[in-house]
This record gives C-alpha cells, structure tokens and sequence, in this order.
C-alpha cells in the first residue's frame, strides 16, 4: 500500500480529485452544449472558465511538486498525470470555441455519443483517482482504466461510422469540413484519457 512505502503528502491527491471533479463538469458541459446549440454560447463559455480552473490547479500542483522533497510517487508520474489531466481540458476548451464559428445548425447522432463516451470516460478517470491515494483497491482501479479502454473502442468505431456518414451524404464542403475536424476533436478528448488512464496503470503496478 502507497502509504506504508513512502511519507505522506496528501496535498498531491486532493489537486488530483479536484481536477477530475472539473473535469467531469467540463465533459458534462460540451454534451449539454450539443444537446442544446441554440444556446452553445453559455456552455462555451462556462467550459472556458472550468478551463482557468484546470490550469490553476495544475500551476498549484507543479508548484507543490517543486516545495515538496518527497513525494508520494515518482516525480515523473505526478507531473504526468498533472500534464495530461490539464490536456483534456484544453482539448475541451478548443473544440467547444470552434462551434460558435462553425454556425452549425445541428450534429450527427454519432457525435452525441461520442460527447456522451467522453463523459463516461472522465467519470472512471475520478474514480481512479479517487482511490489513487491508497492502493488497497489497485484491482478496481486497473478495472476503470480497462472500461475506458473499453470505451476508447466503442469511440473508435463511432467515428469510422460518423466519417463514413459524412463521405456518402455531407455535399456541403464547409459542413463536411466542419463536422470532420469536430469528430477528429472529440475523439482526441477521449484518447487524452486513455493517456491519463495509462498514467494511472503505470502508478498502480509500480507501488501496489
């Protein structure tokens, strides 16, 4: 168990959980914001103040990285995790201010799911690290990152299907090009938290 192995900081833990905590409520708000585009402008704008969030905890948790001596795990791992967790909401962030300059009057259904997957994918990252700071439950916690993996497939197929939709029917060049780029976006979102589940992984079968 990570707390019998190495002294405590807890500091590290509570920024993680709380990141994971914006970022499910910044997932959230993208698939709000395609369930409901007449009103886009609000989610965007409410997903770029979650972003500020996300980067201020990230500054507070390189900057604990730098005061602390040692840490509960490799200093490597925590920046990261750091890192990567900050990539998801900035890959949120930039595809959620393309769709006021997009104009677009509605989604495909693939792309709702996909938002929907996301949102999945950020719910198993917080449980995750909700049990990060004790390793007891290292079995569940590899057992999340798995039903990500899960998901990363399903994401994956869901594009093929959208793409191939869009080849065959889309005649609007901007409309196509529109959509395409939204579809390589959001499934960049959910391989950000594979990458961070991957992380995870790493971290568990060092110290379990």
């Amino acid at each position: 168990m990570l707390k019998r192995l190495l002294p405590r900081q807890d500091g590290f833990f509570k920024l993680f959980q709380q990141t994971t905590d914006i970022l499910v409520l910044t997932a959230t708000e993208f698939h709000m914001m395609l369930l409901d585009l007449d009103n886009q402008q609000k989610y965007v704008d409410a997903i770029a103040a979650h972003e500020n969030e996300g980067d201020d905890l990230a500054h507070a948790t390189f900057e604990l990285l730098h005061k602390t001596f040692i840490t509960p795990f490799d200093r490597y791992d925590i920046h990261q995790l750091t890192s990567k967790l900050d990539d998801i909401l900035d890959l949120i962030n930039r595809c959620a201010q393309r769709f006021p300059i997009y104009q677009l009057k509605t989604i495909p259904s693939e792309m709702i799911e996909l938002a929907e997957l996301h949102v999945q994918c950020t719910k198993l990252l917080k449980k995750a690290i909700y049990r990060l700071n004790s390793l007891k439950k290292s079995n569940e916690i590899l057992a999340f990152c798995a039903d990500l993996d899960f998901l990363e497939s399903k994401a994956h197929v869901l594009v093929l299907a959208g793409e191939k939709d869009l080849f065959e029917n889309e005649k609007d060049f901007k409309t196509f090009f529109k959509l395409k780029e939204s579809y390589s976006q959001t499934k960049a979102m959910i391989n950000s938290c594979q990458d961070v589940a991957n992380v995870i992984k790493g971290i568990v079968l060092e110290y379990s």
